[in-house]
């Protein structure tokens, strides 16, 4: 059994963190994924971005939740 994730999306920190709630609300695993780099020193675009990561099997669900909050 492999321990695999896949990115769903790249966003500033504390977006990433509203985004995995959401995700676990809707029972999708997820986690985040952040250098140390830019936790150390604050820094949130473009490489230093978080990326939020989900199961291969919770990705169509995640994608679908991350449309839906982009709507709104």
């Amino acid at each position: 059994m492999t321990d695999e994730w896949h990115v769903i999306t790249v966003l500033p920190h504390m977006a990433a963190v509203l985004l995995r709630g959401a995700l676990q609300a809707e029972g999708v695993s997820a986690r985040l994924d952040r250098d140390a780099l830019a936790a150390v020193y604050g820094l949130d675009t473009g490489g230093h971005a978080t990326r939020v990561l989900v199961r291969p099997s919770d990705a169509d669900r995640a994608r679908r939740v991350l449309t839906d909050l982009e709507r709104t």
